[in-house]
């Protein structure tokens, strides 16, 4: 692979992960009127009670991990979209610079 493929594929994939860890962040911001305890934390609390019971459920280690657990998930997949579009620019740019 060219330099150029390369770079445009690590910037994709550090820009898509850092994209979607930060819009999981303000939707959690936005959901939770004003704080950073409201939309995911009471989503996956609220799971963690139906799957496994409510004595889980208000367990806050639990929840914690389950909530960093969801958003490190959101920022691998925003991480794989911005490889992915990284190696289609990156592609672009290769052909366009010959």
């Amino acid at each position: 692979m060219k330099s150029i493929v390369k770079m445009s594929l690590l910037v994709g994939c550090i820009f898509g992960a850092i994209l979607g860890i930060a819009m999981a962040l303000s939707l959690d911001f936005m959901m939770g009127g004003g704080s950073f305890s409201g939309g995911w934390y009471e989503a996956v609390q609220h799971d963690v009670g139906s799957w496994f019971g409510e004595e889980y459920a208000r367990n806050t280690w639990v929840v914690y991990t389950g909530v960093v657990a969801v958003i490190a998930l959101i920022g691998i997949i925003g991480a794989l979209f911005g490889t992915i579009a990284g190696l289609i620019v990156g592609k672009a740019l290769d052909v366009m610079l010959k």
